[in-house]
Protein backbone atom coordinates (compact mmCIF):
# COMPACT_ATOMS: atom_id res chain seq x y z
CA UNK A 1 0.00 0.00 0.00
CA UNK A 2 1.04 3.51 0.31
CA UNK A 3 4.27 4.20 2.02
CA UNK A 4 6.11 7.09 3.78
CA UNK A 5 9.96 7.29 3.77
CA UNK A 6 9.88 4.19 2.82
CA UNK A 7 7.90 2.39 5.72
CA UNK A 8 4.05 1.58 5.06
CA UNK A 9 1.79 4.08 6.05
CA UNK A 10 -1.63 2.49 4.83
CA UNK A 11 -2.29 -1.72 4.64
CA UNK A 12 -5.70 -1.21 2.44
CA UNK A 13 -6.93 -0.08 -0.13
CA UNK A 14 -11.13 0.49 -1.21
CA UNK A 15 -12.63 2.31 -4.24
CA UNK A 16 -15.01 4.44 -2.64
CA UNK A 17 -18.15 5.89 -4.79
CA UNK A 18 -18.82 9.69 -5.67
CA UNK A 19 -22.51 9.21 -4.50
CA UNK A 20 -25.00 7.15 -2.83
CA UNK A 21 -28.47 6.53 -3.25
CA UNK A 22 -29.42 6.54 0.21
CA UNK A 23 -27.77 9.90 1.08
CA UNK A 24 -28.53 11.90 -1.90
CA UNK A 25 -25.85 15.00 -2.64
CA UNK A 26 -25.76 17.72 -5.28
CA UNK A 27 -21.45 17.71 -5.52
CA UNK A 28 -19.42 14.42 -5.03
CA UNK A 29 -18.75 13.19 -1.74
CA UNK A 30 -16.10 9.69 -0.34
CA UNK A 31 -18.33 6.88 0.55
CA UNK A 32 -16.88 4.21 1.75
CA UNK A 33 -17.83 0.16 3.02
CA UNK A 34 -17.53 -0.75 6.69
CA UNK A 35 -18.59 -3.89 8.44
CA UNK A 36 -20.20 -2.68 11.37
CA UNK A 37 -19.90 -5.19 14.58
CA UNK A 38 -21.10 -8.06 13.60
CA UNK A 39 -23.04 -7.58 10.56
CA UNK A 40 -22.27 -9.30 7.66
CA UNK A 41 -23.09 -7.18 5.09
CA UNK A 42 -21.51 -3.59 4.52
CA UNK A 43 -22.59 -0.64 5.55
CA UNK A 44 -22.15 2.63 3.17
CA UNK A 45 -20.65 5.74 5.06
CA UNK A 46 -19.68 8.69 4.02
CA UNK A 47 -16.52 10.24 5.12
CA UNK A 48 -16.76 13.55 6.91
CA UNK A 49 -13.34 15.08 8.05
CA UNK A 50 -15.45 18.37 9.52
CA UNK A 51 -17.71 16.24 11.78
CA UNK A 52 -17.33 16.25 15.33
CA UNK A 53 -18.05 12.79 15.80
CA UNK A 54 -19.12 9.90 13.65
CA UNK A 55 -22.66 9.48 13.54
CA UNK A 56 -24.70 5.91 12.88
CA UNK A 57 -27.56 5.18 10.94
CA UNK A 58 -30.35 4.54 13.63
CA UNK A 59 -31.74 1.52 11.62
CA UNK A 60 -27.96 0.05 11.17
CA UNK A 61 -27.51 0.95 15.57
CA UNK A 62 -30.90 -0.79 16.19
CA UNK A 63 -29.41 -3.98 14.47
CA UNK A 64 -26.59 -3.94 15.96
CA UNK A 65 -28.65 -3.33 19.59
CA UNK A 66 -27.36 0.24 19.88
CA UNK A 67 -30.51 2.16 20.20
CA UNK A 68 -30.72 1.64 23.67
CA UNK A 69 -26.88 1.58 24.81
CA UNK A 70 -25.71 3.67 27.78
CA UNK A 71 -23.13 6.32 27.16
CA UNK A 72 -21.79 9.66 27.25
CA UNK A 73 -24.96 11.95 26.46
CA UNK A 74 -23.95 14.00 23.61
CA UNK A 75 -26.09 16.72 21.30
CA UNK A 76 -24.82 17.85 17.75
CA UNK A 77 -26.04 20.62 15.88
CA UNK A 78 -26.66 19.39 12.44
CA UNK A 79 -28.29 20.32 9.09
CA UNK A 80 -30.95 18.08 10.45
CA UNK A 81 -31.05 20.35 13.36
CA UNK A 82 -30.27 20.04 16.84
CA UNK A 83 -30.27 16.44 17.80
CA UNK A 84 -29.67 14.46 21.37
CA UNK A 85 -28.21 10.75 21.63
CA UNK A 86 -25.10 8.88 23.54
CA UNK A 87 -21.46 8.34 22.49
CA UNK A 88 -21.17 4.64 22.19
CA UNK A 89 -17.53 2.98 20.41
CA UNK A 90 -18.46 0.48 18.15
CA UNK A 91 -16.09 -2.22 16.14
CA UNK A 92 -15.79 -1.66 12.74
CA UNK A 93 -13.94 -2.68 9.38
CA UNK A 94 -12.83 -0.84 6.31
CA UNK A 95 -13.42 -3.44 3.54
CA UNK A 96 -10.09 -3.59 1.34
CA UNK A 97 -10.43 -4.29 -2.82
CA UNK A 98 -6.67 -4.58 -2.06
CA UNK A 99 -4.05 -5.23 0.60
CA UNK A 100 -5.82 -5.86 3.88
CA UNK A 101 -8.86 -4.68 5.53
CA UNK A 102 -8.76 -2.83 8.57
CA UNK A 103 -10.71 -3.60 11.86
CA UNK A 104 -10.72 -0.63 14.74
CA UNK A 105 -13.39 0.69 16.68
CA UNK A 106 -15.26 4.24 16.87
CA UNK A 107 -16.74 6.68 19.03
CA UNK A 108 -20.27 7.27 17.18
CA UNK A 109 -23.41 8.97 17.84
CA UNK A 110 -25.89 7.38 18.06
CA UNK A 111 -29.77 9.13 18.14
CA UNK A 112 -33.46 7.58 17.25
CA UNK A 113 -33.48 11.09 15.43
CA UNK A 114 -31.17 10.49 13.07
CA UNK A 115 -32.42 10.58 9.24
CA UNK A 116 -32.16 6.43 8.44
CA UNK A 117 -29.93 5.87 5.36
CA UNK A 118 -27.15 8.47 6.46
CA UNK A 119 -23.81 6.99 8.37
CA UNK A 120 -21.26 9.81 8.59
CA UNK A 121 -16.94 8.53 9.48
CA UNK A 122 -16.14 11.83 11.39
CA UNK A 123 -13.04 13.19 12.93
CA UNK A 124 -12.63 13.10 16.88
CA UNK A 125 -12.53 9.07 17.97
CA UNK A 126 -12.17 7.54 14.28
CA UNK A 127 -10.71 9.39 11.79
CA UNK A 128 -8.20 10.95 14.20
CA UNK A 129 -6.95 8.03 15.74
CA UNK A 130 -6.00 5.87 11.87
CA UNK A 131 -3.88 6.66 9.09
CA UNK A 132 -6.13 7.39 5.60
CA UNK A 133 -5.17 9.03 2.50
CA UNK A 134 -8.18 9.75 -0.71
CA UNK A 135 -6.95 9.68 -4.70
CA UNK A 136 -9.57 11.07 -5.75
CA UNK A 137 -8.72 10.97 -9.44
CA UNK A 138 -8.79 6.98 -9.07
CA UNK A 139 -11.42 7.10 -6.22
CA UNK A 140 -9.34 5.49 -3.70
CA UNK A 141 -9.39 5.51 -0.21
CA UNK A 142 -6.45 4.16 1.90
CA UNK A 143 -6.29 3.46 5.30
CA UNK A 144 -4.29 1.30 8.24
CA UNK A 145 -3.39 1.86 11.79
CA UNK A 146 -2.14 4.88 13.51
CA UNK A 147 1.32 5.21 14.56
Amino acid sequence: MLKLSGAAFTQGRATFLDHHREAPEATAKIFVRLIMGDLTSAVVAQLDTGAAWSVLDPKVANLLGLLETDGPLAILETRFGRKVGRLVKVPIRFLADDGISFDTEGTFFISPDWPPGRTFLGYSGLLDAIRFAVDPQANHFYFGPGV
